[in-house]
């Protein structure tokens, strides 16, 4: 069933006769995929049929669009933006490979005859892979012409290392300016990875088409990267959605300010709001005043519950009907509610296989032998904790302490439910598996563009951080915005019911 749009959305689609660029603040759940299809089909009736892009932030919301756009819009990630016109620039169908990097570390210590550090290996993936997302490019391809956001100065390798919380050495930095060397070899041999699609024809002559018509989704999460993507491919008017409270990627690349920062790619923008969500109650929506001022419930909204819970378990969790979501700011404890619902015979999925992936990997690092018991797995983790959060504290780097600390909790939570270490990575899996189950446990960071009738909001005093808080006394205030961002994402996750509860009032479970 079609609904007529509301007085914001006329004005968006009133707009559009001006043929200006347009920048959309679009507020939680205030209809921004149907907003969107609206000007979609508007644009066809005020300039008819003329070459459009329309740019999705990840491939389940292009899929989303592409049935609902006119079939002559293009429709496509940011990612297959780039990968398009990395092929016209290589006159190649370039090969994707995710584990490229990691093939070209082993090989170039092979050549060297060097063993590898498992630690010091995977900090030199991580170092090549943000070193790319931030524009860092060789000098040698400076020289040749190669644009670039990062110049290849050791201080600019520190300050990639630093957005890791990596400790740079000197080895670490002469192996990661060679693996980035080669990968851009490689990848004019035709072998990219997901990185590379937007590296390489960004910043190494990529052929991108030209589209006088330009629609762009989840503007906010954009990288500097990818605002170059758009100033190479939008020819006309460009028109940006996205919501800046929403803006909770910066630790990944994205630019915190990107929506601002976008204004620079036009003289002139026309400006509108989608401040009326058709998905939060008013209670929850009332909630969000202070850190989104002017935002509002639909007029058939119901008021929906809010709730502090006590004293709570497993069994008072599966009582509520239909799909629920618990959500935190940190994955520890998820990892120990979680393990708490298994115990108890309810059946659970916690999003995020990478974490699983990462933590597995971790176990296996400080606990190779599947047959460790439980009690030497923990003495192992301990002494990698203490040992890391001291170094960590020392370099006054207290993020990557709290990094470590919650990557320690999440293992101590699983080890206390085996017996080996065997087990810890078996439980780990399985936690991780992709089941349809009705309880839902993610990070806010995952639950982003997701909703649920029921969210509970596990240890919200989690928010705003320690390092948010000490970046905050010193003059950054990008952390804090932040995590408020983050506290409002997590809330605006709820159709119907928000619940606050605390870990450490939960039943331990049977």
């Amino acid at each position: 069933m079609k609904f007529p749009p509301t007085p914001e959305q006329q004005a968006i689609l009133d707009g559009i006769a001006e043929n200006k660029s347009m920048m959309i603040e679009a507020m939680a759940g205030c209809a921004k995929t149907t907003t969107l299809t609206m000007m979609a089909q508007q644009m066809t009736k005020v300039n008819g049929v003329r070459p459009s892009l329309a740019l999705a932030f990840n491939v389940k919301i292009k899929e989303e669009l592409e049935k609902q756009f006119p079939t002559y819009f293009k429709v496509q990630t940011m990612n297959g933006l780039g990968h398009g016109a990395w092929m016209k620039t290589t006159g190649k169908r370039p090969v994707l490979d995710s584990g490229k990097l990691g093939k070209i570390l082993k090989e170039f210590l092979s050549k060297l005859r060097m063993e590898h550090d498992p630690e010091g290996f995977a900090s030199v993936l991580q170092l090549v892979k943000r070193a790319r997302m931030q524009g860092l490019v060789p000098k040698a391809f400076i020289d040749q012409g190669a644009k670039f956001l990062l110049d290849d100065s050791d201080a600019s390798w520190e300050a990639v290392a630093d957005s890791l919380y990596i400790d740079l050495t000197d080895s670490m930095l002469w192996a990661a300016r060679a693996v980035l060397s080669d990968s851009i070899h490689t990848a004019y041999k035709g072998v990219i990875d997901f990185d590379d699609q937007i590296y390489m024809p960004t910043l190494f002559g990529g052929v991108y088409s030209k589209y006088p018509e330009v629609l762009l989704d989840e503007a906010q999460d954009l990288s500097p990267l990818n605002h170059m993507q758009l100033a190479m491919c939008a020819l006309d008017r460009l028109s940006a959605c996205g919501d800046t409270r929403q803006a909770v990627y910066a630790f990944r690349g994205a630019d915190s300010s990107s929506m601002d920062s976008m204004r620079s790619l036009r003289k002139a923008w026309l400006d509108f709001p989608l401040s009326v969500t058709f998905r939060c109650p008013k209670l929850i929506v009332a909630r969000q005043q202070s850190h989104a001022p002017g935002y509002t419930a639909a007029p058939s909204a119901p008021d929906g519950v809010v709730e502090q819970w006590e004293n709570w378990d497993a069994k008072r969790l599966a009582a509520i009907p239909g799909k629920i979501a618990i959500l935190c700011r940190n994955n520890a404890p998820l990892m120990a509610c979680a393990l708490r619902l298994i115990r108890s015979g309810i059946g659970c999925t916690v999003l995020g296989r990478e974490i699983g992936t990462s933590l597995i990997a971790l176990s296996r690092k400080l606990i190779p032998e599947d047959g460790e018991g439980s009690a030497e797995c923990a003495r192992r983790v301990s002494d990698w904790r203490d040992k890391e959060v001291d170094l960590a504290r020392l370099n006054d780097k207290e993020e990557k302490a709290a990094i470590i600390l919650d990557k320690a909790e999440c293992l101590f939570a699983v080890l206390a439910n085996v017996g080996s270490a065997g087990e810890l990575r078996s439980l780990l899996n399985r936690m991780f598996a992709s089941e349809n189950n009705r309880i839902t446990l993610a990070t806010g960071h995952k639950s982003k563009g997701l909703e649920w009738p029921t969210v509970i909001h596990l240890d919200s005093f989690r928010i705003p951080s320690k390092f948010a808080k000490m970046q905050k006394e010193q003059g950054n205030l990008i952390p804090m915005q932040q995590e408020m961002n983050l506290k409002y994402v997590i809330e605006t996750r709820s159709q119907n019911t928000l619940i606050m509860a605390n870990l450490d009032e939960m039943a331990a479970g049977e």
